[in-house]
């Protein structure tokens, strides 16, 4: 070889072989050629010339873990296998743990098999200050790198890895007072033949450890067994390699596995591309087959004269235990709930409804699973009246998850508390998955404890921000300029309009008489958060794996450090600030002129809310500057207004509700309502033009990688329950296009009852698929359409503070602009196909986290009261009704008594043999929390009138209560 490549490291050259399947299924042979290197350290620190290769954050801690456990004597490190890291990667997050050596091919069978137990051990591998573990390049050294035969399957290959690095260790660490430990996650130990040092199961180790019984509690699920002769239940899942050859042929299509929130025995699965793919229905526990919600599964069309359509059901894991709770009688104390949850998850038959043929849905069923979306649940452990007993029924606290069944011998000590549970199998023989205990957040019910339960199960990242972050951050104090040809509008008389109490102002605007008659300048002012917040630094990592701040009751969980977020970018009043500007030149009617875009520096005059806002345009005595500036906005902005509604776009109803929360012992003081007022509607029509026309200018200079926003044309089937429901009232929903759906909605009135509409246009809103991020170029043009807005072309531009997706925006149109640089990483059209994929999953459980967050909150505020408050039914089933209460926003259940006296045909209640409800009336209902039981803790809702016997309760005997 030659000198230079000797002295760089490299020992040898060898060449690999690659063995890989075509579409045909033929086996090709590729070759591809590593370097095999002598310099790659082990990474313990008493190896003194190892040591000298590597600094102190690169190697492990220098720890004596001699007297950790009594199986293993003396100083050591574990060597892990791919199956211990499977199943029990949140074991080692136990500060017991020391020293894991992990080999970089169970790393990267890790990361593309289980992303739950690559993230665990990618925190405690780079993210710990105390280096507890290690990945050690074993492909890349020349004694432990080895050369599979194309026999070898990857379990083999994975295996021989192991022995053979472990092997290594062994003998470089002869003269050490350390040696390797092999740790795998089987009882399977024919390695430990061919290896000369010590090989145990992780249980073995475990039990050799003192205070072990948390550690013995994550180990169980896997020993958990069942009777030889036990009764299967599923069907056995197709291996990966007859799933691969199905999805080839298109006997199979693959897609995500979503569950009804309505009824958790039905889901749905989209196949094929896109909009232009179609969605089948999954219904029963046999044709779900294992799945859980967001799994990737491979499923197989069903034959047609087997297609069916959803049940008319409310079915519900916690009303139905409910129910069964309330069945049990005087033998409540003697029976176990776990036989009435049992009983409330079996496959109850339904009365067949009968349903015309051009009405099923094509029907499938789930043949294997592709990718586990699996991860750590929150939740409560089932109540036991067995005393002694180890296994147990978790309920998680995301209803559209199963029942897990974990064993433990903490009963006790976990009953009442907020738990996490993994999921480790699903065995063919178990009704429930099993799982095992992780860690203990606190009391159920605790305002802080419910607070971190919402956070993590909306994946909210929500760490303080780390010191490498606050090292991005300017020194203070602070000073603009207007270097790099930033445009001076200091002059201009700007303000912005925001709620009462925001902090984080990201936009301003601005209206003047033009130079030409008859027209307008007006501005939106943009918070210029990129002079900042650079690319690729840690503060622009962390804002993009954040990708959105988090607005719940009680705080704000912000993607930047307060002094950008609520300071140095906030435009606040009276204060210099970067922005970057959007100035059209408009003619009196609303039409553009012209638009110019610009990096420049503002001094707001006002920062005003929304109610201040109106009152100013209101006040005919005021004719100052910010006063003609907003009239003007609000004269403009309902032109605007006309045009968009012309054009299709949609007007639709959301219930809005906030509390006001005491800072101090975060319990919720009073409800407010979202008040609508026309300063909302004028400051949201310049923020649409403003993403609208910043659109169409990365559109065009970026047309393969610019970040845009997209709201598909919803199909024609998924409008159905609102055309049954319109339908029932006498009204036609016409479905050809976005405008005619708004003409459709506006039609629907009824006089006599206001709130129809409103309930029409809910409606209309969950018939809706959601707006998400794109990479332009990733779809075709005719997709880019935002269907709701009637918007050709839009994006987000106008809240950088709080979305990472502005940033990208604001980054592309600035070098669009010729005011700052292109980065690399902006130019790759891959690269803003994955963030945008973040971002929508971001944005997504962002808005869950914040409907938990007034849920809770909902919960809070009716821990001690009752009230009696106006309600309207949203929805009939065959076994209850959804009411809508609007003064908290929210919708709930009333669930039909048992003995047949109440019935349905299609959307009226007969109770008595007499019509008693229909979809739309308005009813009366009590609310009040039931805590009886702390994991079904709910609203519960009792209708009051009209007066139905055996379903309405009367206010005396509320009294009574």
């Amino acid at each position: 070889m030659e000198l230079n490549v000797i002295q760089s490291g490299i020992e040898r050259r060898a060449f690999k072989s690659l063995y890989q399947k075509n579409k045909s299924g033929k086996v090709i042979k590729r070759f591809h050629e590593v370097y095999l290197r002598n310099d790659i350290a082990c990474g313990h620190p008493s190896c003194t010339p190892c040591t000298e290769i590597l600094d102190k954050k690169q190697r492990l801690e220098d720890v004596d873990n001699a007297n950790l456990t009594k199986v293993v004597n003396g100083k050591h490190c574990l060597i892990v296998d791919v199956n211990c890291l499977m199943r029990y990667h949140d074991l080692f997050t136990d500060d017991q743990f020391k020293n894991i050596i992990i080999l970089q091919s169970v790393w990267d069978e890790i990361k593309r098999a289980n992303q739950a137990a690559y993230r665990t051990m990618h925190q405690l591998v780079f993210d710990e200050e105390n280096r507890r573990a290690m990945v050690f390049m074993n492909e890349f050294h020349y004694k432990t790198a080895i050369s599979p035969s194309a026999l070898d399957s990857k379990a083999q290959i994975l295996e021989q890895s192991l022995i053979k690095a472990a092997s290594f260790f062994h003998e470089h660490w002869e003269e050490l007072d350390v040696k390797p430990v092999l740790i795998t996650g089987t009882d399977a130990l024919e390695m430990a033949e061919e290896f000369a040092g010590q090989t145990m199961t992780i249980k073995k180790y475990v039990k050799g450890m003192e205070n072990n019984s948390v550690l013995l509690d994550k180990l169980s699920a896997y020993d958990q067994s069942f009777e030889k002769n036990a009764r299967i239940i599923y069907p056995e899942h197709l291996t990966q390699e007859q799933i691969n050859a199905g999805l080839q042929s298109g006997r199979f299509c693959k897609g995500t596995f979503n569950v009804s929130r309505e009824n958790y025995l039905e889901a749905n699965v989209h196949v094929g591309s896109g909009d232009t793919g179609s969605t089948w229905f999954i219904q029963g526990r046999l044709h779900a087959n294992r799945a859980i919600n967001g799994d990737i599964v491979a499923v197989e069309l069903l034959p047609e004269s087997e297609w069916t359509v959803p049940e008319k059901w409310i079915r519900m894991r916690e009303i139905e235990e409910m129910a069964g709770e309330d069945n049990k009688g005087s033998d409540q104390e003697k029976d176990d709930v776990e036989k009435v949850v049992e009983t409330a998850d079996d496959e109850v038959e339904m009365p067949v409804e009968k349903r015309r043929k051009t009405e099923v849905l094509p029907t499938a069923r789930v043949v294997g699973i592709i990718k586990r979306s699996w991860r750590q649940y929150c939740g409560m452990l089932l109540k036991s009246s067995v005393k002694g007993r180890k296994n147990h029924l978790f309920s998680p606290h995301e209803r559209l998850i199963p029942r897990i069944r974990i064993e433990t011998s903490q009963y006790d000590k976990l009953q009442g508390m907020r738990i996490i549970v993994a999921i480790d199998h699903w065995p063919r023989d178990s009704r429930y998955p099993l799982g095992h205990y992780v860690r203990t957040l606190g009391n159920a019910g605790d305002a802080a404890t419910e607070t971190e339960l919402l956070l993590l199960e909306h994946d909210v990242p929500h760490e303080p921000f780390t010191d490498a972050v606050r090292a991005c951050l300017p020194e203070m104090p602070w000073t603009p300029n207007l270097d790099n040809g930033r445009v001076d509008l200091r002059d201009i008389v700007v303000c912005s309009v925001d709620p009462e109490g925001c902090t984080d102002i990201d936009d301003a605007l601005h209206c003047r008489p033009g130079a030409e008659t008859n027209t307008y300048e007006v501005g939106v002012h943009i918070a210029d958060v990129t002079n900042f917040v650079r690319p690729k630094t840690a503060m622009d990592t962390e804002a993009e794996k954040r990708g959105t701040t988090v607005y719940l009751c009680d705080r704000r969980i912000d993607m930047l450090p307060d002094l950008l977020s609520g300071n140095l970018c906030s435009l606040r009043e009276h204060v210099e600030r970067y922005a970057f500007s959007v100035i059209w030149k408009m003619s009196e009617s609303g039409e553009i002129l012209s638009t110019k875009f610009h990096k420049s520096l503002i001094k707001s005059s006002g920062a005003l809310t929304y109610q201040r806002a109106q009152d100013m345009i209101d006040d005919k005595n005021l004719n100052d500057d910010i006063t003609q500036s907003l009239r003007n906005l609000m004269k403009l902005s309902r032109l605007l207004k006309q045009k968009r509604v012309a054009n299709g776009a949609l007007e639709l109803a959301s219930s809005e509700i906030r509390y006001m929360v005491d800072p101090a012992t975060k319990e919720p003081l009073q409800v407010v309502c979202k008040k609508p007022l026309p300063t909302m509607s004028m400051v949201e029509e310049f923020m649409l033009l403003a993403n609208c026309s910043v659109a169409e200018k990365i559109s065009q200079s970026y047309p393969d990688c610019a970040i845009l926003r997209r709201h598909p044309t919803p199909t024609e089937e998924s409008y159905a329950p609102l055309i049954e429901v319109a339908k029932a009232r006498g009204f036609t929903i016409n479905t050809e296009s976005g405008k005619a759906i708004a003409e459709s909605l506006n039609k629907a009135v009824d006089l006599k009852n206001p709130m129809v509409n409103t309930l029409m246009r809910m409606m209309a809103v969950r018939c809706m698929t959601q707006a998400v991020y794109f990479a332009a170029g990733t779809v075709s043009k005719a997709q880019y359409l935002h269907f709701g807005l009637a918007a050709p072309l839009y994006t987000h531009f106008t809240s950088p503070i709080r979305r990472y997706a502005d940033v990208m925006v604001h980054r592309l149109l600035a070098s669009a602009i010729g005011a700052d640089e292109a980065h690399s990483s902006m130019m790759s059209k891959k690269g803003a196909e994955e963030i945008a994929k973040s971002l929508n999953y971001r944005h997504k459980q962002a808005q869950y986290a914040g409907r938990a967050s007034v849920l809770l909150n909902t919960h809070l505020f009716f821990r001690e009261r009752t009230e009696i408050l106006d309600g309207y039914v949203m929805n009939v089933k065959n076994n209850g009704l959804q009411v809508f209460v609007p003064k908290y926003g929210f919708d709930s259940v009333i669930v039909l008594p048992a003995d047949g006296s109440c019935k349905v045909e299609g959307d009226v209640i007969y109770c008595n043999g007499k019509p008693a409800l229909q979809l739309f009336q308005k009813v009366t209902v009590q609310l009040s929390l039931l805590e009886s039981e702390l994991h079904n803790r709910k609203l519960d809702m009792k209708l009051i009138t009209p007066h139905i016997e055996g379903l309405s309760i009367t206010i005396e005997s509320t009294a009574q209560q």
